[in-house]
């Protein structure tokens, strides 16, 4: 890794630990381009999950954000930024947002095709963040359909597949943007979030963030997210072995958190995946990894455990969208394929 690389898996290694960890796997100049967006979406995650005095503080931090994602300037000024915030946040996103300004400037030496990806899909992140949090009533956000969760989610997750599918395309040609490998880009950032909302349940409710409206509704819509993921990473050429291998841990390890977030829910506390169980899904996916079958019959084995395939999955047909996700949304998703994400106001 470069010294900037090394910088931004310090940070990582911070806030995510098992999301850092599969980060780690990737080559240059995927490895500090993801690294960076990462910790640029992880910045706006901490925007919209601190618990502000007012709405107004917290929307003024949002526009310092917006703003530096377009002027170099604007990123300067937020040295010290992590003092807007309040007292309650974690040290390890205290030490990210006191390297914020460093970050953002960072971002803005990069060649201008992967900045201009970054921007585009992070500010449809933190736009689309801003828009649920003008919806929160008492200081709660609480979603009421399965619909306004994917709508969430695909702000908070499906743009950052997307920005990763991205990002890849410009090291490997053979990858190719159509709509059906954005959808599934999607597919496995809503997967993977939605796997965060059901583990994270708990935690998120006793501060006021109620996003899980039925866990069996939510649950039973990850299952088409799941085979998207899958699709997804076997899209990957087995030459991008390393991208392959940040796609596998990322997905396998989500189908063993879902176990995990299940036991977690009965015990009402926050439960992980042991260092030994990441070990051994580490082990079975690098068996299988240059091996689409064998991939195939890994998942179909982890999905089984969870009672998968699950009769009942949602019908999604209507095209009904609301306005403000088509306003914020800055990627190139038809509407077939946004329907597919389930984000129709109908559902």
């Amino acid at each position: 890794m470069n010294e900037a690389s090394d910088f931004y898996q310090t940070h990582l290694d911070r806030v995510s630990r098992s999301f850092a960890f599969c980060i780690r796997q990737l080559p240059e100049p995927l490895h500090a381009w993801v690294g960076l967006s990462y910790l640029l979406c992880r910045i706006v995650d901490t925007i919209e999950d601190s618990t502000w005095p007012a709405l107004d503080q917290q929307f003024s931090v949002f526009r310092a954000f917006d703003e530096s994602l377009s002027s170099a300037e604007a990123a300067r000024r937020l040295v010290g930024w992590s003092e807007r915030f309040p007292d309650s946040l974690p040290e390890s996103e205290r030490h990210l947002l006191n390297d914020a300004s460093r970050l953002l400037l960072d971002y803005h030496t990069l060649p201008p095709h992967v900045r201009d990806i970054i921007f585009q899909l992070v500010l449809s992140m933190s736009q689309g963040m801003q828009h649920f949090c003008r919806q929160r009533t008492d200081g709660s956000l609480r979603l009421g359909t399965l619909a306004e969760v994917n709508q969430y989610c695909f702000f908070v997750a499906g743009v950052v597949g997307e920005l990763l599918a991205n990002l890849v395309s410009k090291v490997e040609p053979r990858f190719l943007l159509s709509q059906g490998n954005l959808l599934r880009a999607h597919h496995f950032g809503l997967f993977l979030q939605k796997v965060n909302l059901l583990k994270d349940q708990v935690t998120d409710e006793k501060v006021g963030r109620h996003l899980i409206p039925s866990r069996e509704l939510v649950e039973d819509s990850s299952q088409a997210n799941a085979d998207g993921a899958l699709a997804f990473l076997l899209d990957v050429p087995k030459e991008q072995l390393e991208f392959r291998r940040f796609c596998a841990w990322s997905l396998f390890l989500g189908l063993e958190a879902l176990a995990v977030a299940r036991d977690s829910i009965l015990r009402k506390r926050v439960l992980k995946v042991t260092r030994t169980e990441m070990q051994s899904i580490f082990d079975r996916v690098e068996l299988a990894l240059a091996d689409d079958h064998a991939l195939s019959a890994l998942f179909v084995s982890c999905t089984h455990k969870l009672g998968w395939p699950k009769a009942g999955s949602v019908a999604r047909k209507a095209l009904d969208f609301p306005e403000w996700l088509l306003k914020l949304y800055r990627g190139p998703l038809d509407a077939k394929s946004l329907a597919e994400l389930g984000v129709a106001s109908s559902l």
